[in-house]
């Protein structure tokens, strides 16, 4: 159950598999992790993205390779990601402030790029509660999760078409993706709107189940600008403080209140999180 030996594992396994399968489905089993939530907790706990340990630990790879042995600058290069050895002396120079070349002259090993870690000092109450499940409507959105907005706009517009805004429940947003290493284009979620009992589904509009079971619940008071500080914070200390695992499901935001009517300092959002 603790979260900082299980990111520990997966940062361990990185460094000796850096040739190998390092996609977020084999590293989330490495952490015994699900596959929706485990980008976020080594987020929190690593202090970067996955995509940044790898490329960092690839390059200070690289660093030894340059000073200890003849490894040709094309084949350094290559085995630390990079198309060619023009792309690698950027990355290389970004990280190291010297060039592979002055590396390989001087022979001396520079200091290992290390992550860079941001502190958080946002704190939030993080409970549990029984969730009863329920049905809703959805609009499917792909592309970047900051603009969901424009499909919420979509959504409330179909129902006000079909008259039944004011009718539904709370609005709600899942995600299924990690940002840090799905294309933008390619991230995947839904607006939606929940379904009181018996409620017909909108035409135009998927249907979305969740299934009753325990789940995490921070509520989060403020623009839904601050919104991933509050998700930050639920896997970095609500989780772990509670001893949970999260579950194979999507996690989401239930909004309690709307924006057309309030002020953003006084909006209510849900952050929640099946748990296992």
């Amino acid at each position: 159950m603790d979260y900082q030996r299980r990111i520990d594992r997966v940062m361990s396994h990185i460094q000796t598999n850096l040739d190998g399968d390092l996609s977020l489905d084999v590293l989330a089993e490495v952490a015994a992790f699900s596959r929706f939530h485990f980008h976020r907790v080594y987020v929190r706990f690593a202090g970067e993205t996955v995509a940044e340990t790898v490329r960092r630990t690839r390059l200070n790879r690289a660093a030894v390779a340059l000073a200890m042995s003849e490894m040709p600058l094309e084949r350094v290069a290559a085995v630390s990601g990079y198309p060619n050895p023009q792309s690698f002396a950027r990355a290389y120079r970004a990280g190291f402030g010297e060039t592979p070349t002055d590396t390989r002259r001087a022979r001396i090993i520079p200091p290992p790029m290390l992550p860079q870690r941001q502190g958080e000092t946002a704190m939030y109450d993080v409970e549990t509660r029984q969730e009863p499940g329920f049905s809703a409507a959805g609009l499917f959105h792909q592309g970047a999760y900051q603009q969901i907005g424009q499909s919420f706009e979509r959504l409330i517009g179909q129902l006000i078409g079909a008259g039944m805004m004011g009718q539904l429940g709370d609005l709600i947003a899942l995600y299924y993706d990690d940002p840090s290493s799905v294309p933008v284009n390619e991230l995947r979620s839904h607006a939606g709107v929940i379904l009181p009992d018996g409620a017909k589904l909108p035409e135009g509009l998927e249907p979305i189940v969740m299934q009753p079971g325990e789940v995490a619940v921070l509520t989060y008071k403020g623009p839904y600008t601050g919104l991933p500080t509050a998700w930050s914070y639920m896997y970095g200390e609500g989780l772990p403080r509670l001893g949970r695992d999260p579950k194979d499901a999507a996690p989401y935001e239930r909004y309690l209140n709307s924006p057309m009517d309030t002020d953003p300092s006084e909006l209510l959002t849900e952050v929640v999180v099946p748990l296992a």
